[in-house]
């Protein structure tokens, strides 16, 4: 993709006077390295690997399906700030992730004289932006945002409202990035698409230990063998009369020796799992130490 200079006619997404936030209210706002600053932009509002897991985003999430943060409370989702790209509006069970906006990106001067001069990163930004005006509609949602660190609590519902009409409009007509074509994206679908895109095991994991990751990802299968059972046990009793047909008993013989397989394999892929993250972590341990060891010798 090629890089845009203010000649290709890259403006901010709202008028000068809608901006929310001004040139003195900005701390230590400097756009003398502008390369450097909007390299900072490319780091903070993109993230390679959802670039990569673009054309199958489909089935982790529907396009521009973005709920407003009053309407995430009321169906009992918590709302967890963070800072990195990769996670916003991703949700799993009953917590969905939101990047904070950064004010600088609420300045018109900041977004004329940096995100304006290249094309990608003016694309992540203003689709940054608009992921927020689907989230802040209301007041309600302003003041949840507030309370939640998610945006400058300085700015008040008439200014917002103003900065939101102005950047609807001006990006009805725009492209914006790849990611913020879709909206919330589920997270156990993105670690399967990580996973057949052989990028890794997870692309986001909250579990921090063995018990939690392997009680969570394998209780539908727990429950799988279940319903087996059951079935095995139906089987049982069918046998048990004397006038079964062949065909029948055949059937049945074959299932229960299918089950008996399935039941093995399933242990011995779940005894390997275990096995290979106790040892990924003890080499991670191992090289992490290294390091440190090499720089207290030669000090």
């Amino acid at each position: 993709m090629r890089t845009a200079t203010k000649r290709d006619a890259l403006l901010p997404p709202f008028e000068q006077q809608c901006q929310l936030i001004t040139d003195q209210n900005i701390d230590g706002l400097s756009t003398s390295d502008t390369t450097a600053e909007r390299e900072g932009l490319r780091q903070s509002l993109r993230d390679s690997d959802l670039e990569r897991m673009h054309e199958r985003l489909w089935y982790a999430g529907r396009r521009g399906n973005i709920s407003p943060l009053h309407h995430q409370r009321v169906i009992r989702r918590d709302i967890v700030l963070t800072e990195k790209a990769r996670l916003h509006l991703v949700w799993f069970e009953k917590t969905i992730y939101v990047k904070r906006l950064e004010d600088e990106l609420l300045n018109w001067k900041y977004f004329s004289d940096v995100v304006c001069g290249d094309e990608i990163v003016y694309q992540a930004a203003t689709g940054f932006l608009l992921s927020y005006a689907h989230l802040v509609k209301h007041p309600s949602d302003l003041d949840i945002a507030k309370t939640s660190g998610l945006i400058d609590k300085s700015i008040t519902w008439r200014s917002w409202q103003s900065f939101r009409s102005s950047l609807l409009h001006h990006l009805a007509d725009r492209n914006i990035h790849d990611r913020f074509e879709y909206g919330e994206l589920r997270l156990d679908r993105l670690n399967q698409i990580y996973r057949m895109k052989c990028l890794g095991l997870a692309y986001f994991t909250v579990h921090r230990d063995y018990s939690s990751y392997f009680g969570d990802n394998y209780m539908t299968l727990v429950a799988l063998f279940a319903l087996v059972s059951v079935a095995l046990s139906a089987m049982q009793v069918m046998t048990a009369f004397d006038r079964v047909p062949a065909v029948v008993a055949v059937t049945l013989y074959r299932f229960s020796i299918a089950t008996l397989v399935a039941l093995a394999g399933s242990c011995a892929v779940l005894l390997g799992l275990y096995f290979g993250l106790y040892v990924w972590n003890w080499f991670l341990i191992f090289v992490r130490r290294t390091p440190q060891r090499r720089s207290s010798g030669a000090s």
